[in-house]
């Protein structure tokens, strides 16, 4: 199981960021992940596994001034 934004989710060997944000619902365009505590930017997305127990947050770009 991991932990994306506060609910638990089912996790699989292997798993990357890109499949992650695949299977959610009503997912904006996100940027950066914040994974146990590191930022990692959306290049890194498709080559970035997620390891089991992770915690996950999504921090979706804002725009303002």
């Amino acid at each position: 199981m991991i932990t994306v934004d506060d609910k638990q989710m089912e996790w699989h060997q292997g798993m990357t960021i890109k499949e992650l944000l695949d299977e959610l619902e009503h997912v904006q365009f996100c940027a950066v992940v914040r994974l146990n505590g590191k930022l990692v930017s959306s290049p890194a997305f498709e080559t970035t596994r997620i390891p089991d127990s992770a915690v996950i947050y999504l921090l979706p770009l804002i725009a303002g001034g």
